[in-house]
């Protein structure tokens, strides 16, 4: 009977301590799960914050100037210098590479002094037939046949009247005088023609001659 009893109690001293042990390793494994959430969530917190940084960070690129536009502008402005260049070479016998300098010159003095790059043409067809080292009896030097004596502060600005045998310096020169007279003339293009070939007050073919010309390099552009 005293054996019986004894094992009874040490049975149950086995199963309190059992029941002991459960209860205080239970809230460390509840710990340890929490723990591993814990550290889930703040992965998760941390790479929806990366995502939505690179988000705001990394803004599309925007196109200013339309690839389509600036090609077509592009290919204009070629078609136009290959046309007069090809009338210049047929006309004037001019080599194919000094006709493209010339018209592409005309072109951009023409766009810098609002004056039409087919009348700057016009005016070296008559002046100089396209002969870039042309000097008159008078004096008057190149393409556009400037006078460096009648236009002596625009001839220091681009460093002496040699510089006037230089297509593109002469060709920017000369439309230069022509626009200042075409202001002067309120926009009378026969008279500002004039006044450029020094016969302004007599009687003078030479806007005649160079208008025809203008006329023959505009269809020259539209038509090709």
């Amino acid at each position: 009977m005293e054996f019986t009893e004894c094992v009874k109690d040490k049975l149950t001293l086995t199963l309190k301590s059992g029941l002991l042990c459960a209860v205080t390793l239970m809230p460390a494994t509840v710990l340890a799960q929490s723990l591993e959430t814990a550290r889930g969530e703040e992965a998760t917190s941390i790479t929806n914050s990366v995502t939505v940084a690179t988000a705001t960070t990394e803004q599309p690129r925007v196109n200013l100037i339309p690839a389509d536009t600036a090609s077509a502008a592009t290919l204009a402005h070629q078609r136009k210098i290959t046309r007069l260049s090809g009338h210049i070479q047929n006309r004037y016998r001019v080599p194919e590479h000094k006709a493209q300098q010339i018209v592409a010159a005309a072109i951009r003095s023409g766009e810098t002094h609002q004056v039409d790059p087919e009348l700057i043409l016009a005016i070296i067809a008559v002046e100089s037939t396209f002969k870039e080292r042309a000097v008159s009896r008078v004096g008057a030097r190149g393409l556009m046949q400037v006078m460096p004596g009648s236009h002596s502060r625009k001839i220091r600005e681009i460093g002496g009247s040699r510089a006037l045998f230089d297509p593109a310096t002469n060709i920017h020169t000369g439309s230069r005088i022509l626009a200042s007279y075409l202001d002067d003339h309120s926009g009378d293009l026969r008279r500002a023609l004039l006044s450029y070939n020094g016969s302004l007050g007599t009687r003078s073919s030479f806007p005649e001659k160079v208008l025809r010309i203008y006329r023959d390099l505009r269809r020259a552009t539209v038509e090709g």
